[in-house]
């Protein structure tokens, strides 16, 4: 597969709620992740984070995506709900080496989730 294809496979899973498949994607050795709301080091840590967090998503749509190379930017759109259901807009940006996905940064209005995840504030 090339980035493009593994960078959406990875957010079928996602959507999916496919845990297994989603760890698959990810990178065993030099994982990294960031958001405004989470930074992690190790995939299965992100993972965990990601299953934690499985009631928010309710669902996620692909508006764009552009690619350079390895570096595959979509910009999503995510229909969630915590005590009201929200839709909000947000950029995710993978970098795939050696056919998986070691970077992830996501970038998006946090300010609905800090009282959730207190390492964002």
């Amino acid at each position: 597969m090339n980035p493009r294809e593994i960078v959406e496979a990875y957010l079928n899973a996602l959507g999916e709620r496919d845990y297994t498949v989603v760890r698959t994607l990810l990178a065993d050795e030099g994982f990294v992740y960031r958001s405004p709301i989470a930074n992690h080091t190790h995939a299965d840590d992100y993972v965990n984070h990601v299953f934690m967090s499985d009631g928010v998503m309710q669902r996620l749509e692909i508006r764009k995506c552009f690619v350079d190379g390895n570096d595959v930017c979509h910009f999503l759109r995510v229909h969630a709900q915590i005590s009201e259901k929200i839709t909000h807009d947000l950029v995710h940006w993978a970098h795939v080496d050696q056919g998986r996905i070691d970077h992830i940064e996501v970038l998006f209005d946090a300010s609905l989730y800090k009282s959730f995840f207190p390492a964002a504030r």
